[in-house]
């Protein structure tokens, strides 16, 4: 047997291997998941080893790191053993991450409190932004369906309280938040905003019949809700935000379609989504439009984009067991209908919202119908083993061991819905807490860095006379090369004449979404072949509508994020110039070799290159779009192949002659696509335009200043003895403090 030991840190993403105690060659694969999350490379893992041991089959693998990697180390090795692998796992715990996060907080506090030290986390605009999203206790997770799904009765059974509008239709038209806060007893809290963000209306003690009319109000975009999610594990350093997002087929306006398509499409904060399906009701059109969606998200990611969607089988309590209605068969149909839409291994969990809700509810304020149907769940969920749906739920051992801590009934067990419940728990462990503390992790080495850098150089005019006036003769040159090279501006000219070219994988990926497209409505015109009738024309045009208007939606979040990827990877290339501009500018004192100079270097180099771009960039003006305006901050044109247009093309007619109809609007719909396409080119140039002059205005302003204070500050340390022996002595005692601090933080973070 074969013993491999595996060392995973998620809050560092560091992992080693040894191999039979020696740790796995360069060239082995095995390698290159050193600087990797485990979640990219765990389902690989056993196949890997296989191949690796030419065949050899029998492992004994030893985990160091958190519970949640592990089971998923487990997990890899139950799939092994279907292929003829075995392995035993064991498993070595270690601290955990919201331990950690408390220590971190510490350290930052005890960072903020150091004259020196605290500077260097207010100065730095990336380091700010990284400890406000690490220490941003919101977690989001998105409850996505389609109409009739049981939705907001979900919602209600979490919360504990009939709050939400449900019934069996649509019910959600607008985007309502609702933000977990035990504080708020009793009651809910809650704001109606416009699509600017502005606040139209606010309710201190919010009920249903209010949220009805929110819901249905012209101008309502979205709804915030404060109170407590009874169902939801409290923390200290997370704050659950469950939003309902409107089914496609009842949103007020496209914006809404698009915002739930992009929560969907969102692979940069991987939120957890909440799939409704109806257990008695599969294959909408509407939920063909989103699998699509989650399906092609699934397929690019590793296993935490497959880990981010929950598909909860809802309405599971009205199939009746003694009818030979066995849920299990039910559950089979979902998978094969999951399947036939693209999602393979899905994790799929049946649910009664319905009777965990009445559960939840005080039996006091049940209605007549809500006391009989809870007497009949009752009997059919105690009386019948099959009914017991976690026993159907693909739950790690850490689940079920939570569920039994919490002491539920065994009727609310049945029900499902906590087991849900408690997984969202397990995803912060797993990822979302994990990825903060890296955030927070790599904002203070950032910091550390620059102390470092800065503390060491004013140690270094530690020299004799000799030295220390060479150091003024190459200071002045210096001084003299940047006048030269910057203040003539021939840096800025070279900027401006070769231009910045957006980066080559912001082109590629353009090409890819454009390529996309194309196939996409070769696939739309193939379905246009052949003569229907008028009934079935309309039809066929209206689905396709659905469609076309989804694709669009979709491409809309495409650019986006292609405008955020390009505009990270521009100021990142902006970033790399200035450092190959500090370097050209000390690229002549190299003959002297003298470390202060690398000191100085180091020094300019780490200061902090601001290019962010913040909301008061955006563009907010009016814009033409085909024949009227719309006046708001959104850079796209609005989808204008309405239903009207169609249907009336097809009333007029007996027999539709289908490929004619398409070829008669297949020209408005290229020119819909195609202005979308250079609206957003042309946006992405123009954002990467800003970039470059935010550089300029930097190296202009900025740069110089801070260049020349430095400068002013060794210049007048090397003449005044008395400064020059202060601020060394002041040097020594804070690279103690900050190697002490490092030493802290490294304690903190490893496993």
């Amino acid at each position: 047997m074969n013993q491999i030991e595996i060392t995973h840190n998620p809050f560092t993403v560091d992992t080693k291997f040894l191999i039979n105690g020696q740790p796995p060659a360069e060239g082995c694969k095995l390698s290159s998941y050193k600087e990797s999350r485990l979640q990219i490379w765990v389902e690989s893992l056993f196949d890997e080893l296989n191949n690796l041991f030419n065949g050899e089959d029998d492992f004994h693998v030893i985990f160091t790191g958190v519970e949640s990697d592990f089971l998923d180390i487990q997990a890899a090795a139950i799939m092994a053993k279907e292929k003829g692998i075995h392995a035993d796992v064991d498993w070595i715990s270690v601290q955990p991450a919201e331990t950690r996060l408390e220590k971190i907080k510490e350290l930052i506090n005890e960072a903020k409190s150091h004259p020196q030290f605290g500077s260097y986390l207010d100065n730095n605009e990336k380091v700010r932004e990284s400890l406000e999203e690490a220490f941003n206790c919101d977690f989001d997770v998105y409850v996505v369906a389609t109409m009739s799904a049981g939705k907001s009765t979900l919602i209600n059974a979490m919360l504990g309280n009939d709050l939400l509008p449900a019934a069996n239709e649509a019910t959600t038209a607008t985007i309502t938040r609702i933000i977990d806060d035990e504080q708020v007893k009793g009651k809910f809290k809650a704001k109606r905003f416009d699509e600017m963000g502005n606040i139209l209306e606010s309710e201190e003690n919010i009920g249903l019949e209010k949220l009805k009319i929110w819901n249905q109000q012209e101008g309502t975009f979205r709804i915030d809700i404060e109170g407590d999610i009874v169902a939801i594990e409290k923390r200290d350093n997370v704050r659950l935000v469950l939003t309902d997002t409107p089914g496609p087929n009842n949103s007020q306006n496209d914006e809404h379609r698009r915002k739930t398509m992009e929560f969907i499409q969102d692979s940069r904060r991987n939120p957890l989504i909440l799939y409704i399906l109806n257990g008695t009701q599969l294959s909408t059109h509407d939920d063909k439009i989103l699998l699509n969606l989650v399906a092609k998200q699934m397929s690019e990611g590793g296993k935490q984009s497959k880990d981010r969607f929950i598909f909860v089988v809802n309405k599971m309590d009205a199939f009746d067991p003694e009818k030979g209605e066995d849920p299990s068969k039910t559950l089979d149909n979902v998978r094969n209908y999951l399947k036939s839409n693209g999602i393979l291994n899905p994790l799929v969990y049946p649910v009664s919202a319905y009777l965990t809700g009445l559960i939840r509810k005080p039996h006091d304020g049940h209605s007549r119908k809500e006391r009989c149907d809870f007497q009949g769940l009752a009997d059919l969920f105690s009386e019948q083993p099959c009914m017991n749906l976690v026993q159907y739920m693909p739950i790690t051992s850490r689940v079920k061991r939570t569920l039994s801590e919490k002491k539920y009934t065994p009727l609310m067990v049945s029900s499902g819905l906590p087991a849900v419940e408690v997984m969202i728990d397990e995803y912060i462990d797993k990822y979302n807490l994990p990825h903060r503390l890296k955030r927070a992790y790599d904002a203070l080495l950032q910091s550390i860095k620059v102390g470092l850098n800065e503390a060491h150089l004013i140690e270094q005019l530690n020299d004799d006379q000799k030295v220390l006036d060479q150091l003024l003769t190459e200071i002045q040159e210096l001084k003299n090369r940047k006048k030269k090279s910057f203040d003539s501006e021939t840096y800025k000219e070279n900027i401006n004449k070769d231009g910045k070219h957006l980066p080559q994988s912001t082109v590629d990926l353009l090409v890819k979404i454009e390529a996309d497209h194309k196939n996409y409505t070769k696939h739309i015109s193939e379905r246009f072949d052949g003569g229907v009738d008028v009934k079935k024309a309309n039809m066929m045009v209206r689905e396709v509508e659905e469609d076309l208007n989804a694709h669009y939606q979709q491409l809309i979040n495409e650019y986006e994020k292609a405008y955020i990827s390009s505009q990270e990877l521009i100021r990142y290339e902006l970033e790399n110039d200035y450092k190959f501009y500090v370097a050209e500018l000390f690229d002549h004192c190299q003959n002297l070799n003298l470390p202060m100079l690398a000191g100085i270097k180091q020094t300019i180099t780490d200061i902090s290159v601001n290019l962010i771009v913040g909301k008061e960039d955006i563009d907010t003006k009016s814009v033409k779009t085909g024949s009227y305006e719309v006046s708001d901050s959104k850079w796209w044109n609005p989808f204008s192949w309405g239903s009207t247009k169609t249907r009336s093309t097809c009333e007029d007619q007996e027999f539709v002659d289908l490929k004619k109809f398409w070829q008669n609007h297949e020209f408005d719909l290229r020119n819909q696509y195609s202005t979308l396409q250079k609206s957003a080119r042309k946006k992405i140039e123009k954002k990467k335009d800003d970039l470059v002059e935010y550089f300029l205005s930097f190296m202009e302003r900025e740069f110089t200043n801070k260049f020349d204070e430095l400068i002013a500050s060794l210049e007048s340390k090397v003449n005044d003895k008395d400064e020059r022996v202060q601020a060394i002595e002041a040097a020594k005692q804070r690279l103690e403090w900050i190697n002490g601090f490092k030493e802290k933080l490294d304690r903190t973070m490893s496993v």
